[in-house]
């Protein structure tokens, strides 16, 4: 996995710093413990109370134990991916504008398929894996999240222009 991929991913996991990191070493050693700092060269990782400085051509695999393998985390870069294809933005945002809770609700509970998105759909190059349980778990909570938080933004626009001062 390059550097760019695993930057791409924490872009789009912000608890990852503080979840429970799994690296595996390109001779095959494999470490748990956390990400304390990252850069396109090395990355600094904390096992035991103590840190490490491993250059980036050394690592192999970088993800969260819950990960099974590079597929998985592959999956989901791919769903978040095509999370961004859907669009909508304004949409949430303008229904939390007029309608308010009622639309941060319905974001919450809403399931959230790439094959009922027309737009994903149409432009997602991965649609081999509108099947696959990973990629649709990851692009469902994606989905809900980014909705849910437009919509919330709506709200809050709404109560900081019309609430009486």
């Amino acid at each position: 996995m390059n550097m760019k991929k695993f930057l791409l991913l924490l872009a789009f996991l912000p608890g990852l710093l503080h979840a429970k990191d799994l690296i595996v070493l390109q001779s095959g050693l494999r470490f748990e413990g956390h990400i304390v700092r990252m850069s396109p060269q090395h990355l600094v990782f904390e096992n035991d109370g103590q840190r490490f400085r491993i250059p980036a051509s050394d690592l192999a695999f970088v993800g969260l134990d819950e990960a099974e393998s590079m597929d998985d985390v592959g999956a989901c870069l791919r769903a978040y991916n095509d999370t961004r294809l859907r669009g909508r933005q304004w949409h949430n945002f303008f229904g939390g504008v007029f309608f308010g809770p009622i639309t941060v609700i319905y974001d919450l509970v809403k399931t959230y398929h790439p094959l009922k998105d027309e737009r994903v759909l149409l432009l997602s190059r991965n649609k081999g894996y509108f099947s696959d349980p990973i990629y649709l778990e990851c692009y469902s909570y994606r989905a809900k999240t980014s909705a849910t938080l437009q919509a919330a933004g709506g709200w809050a626009t709404w109560v900081l222009l019309f609430s009486k001062r």
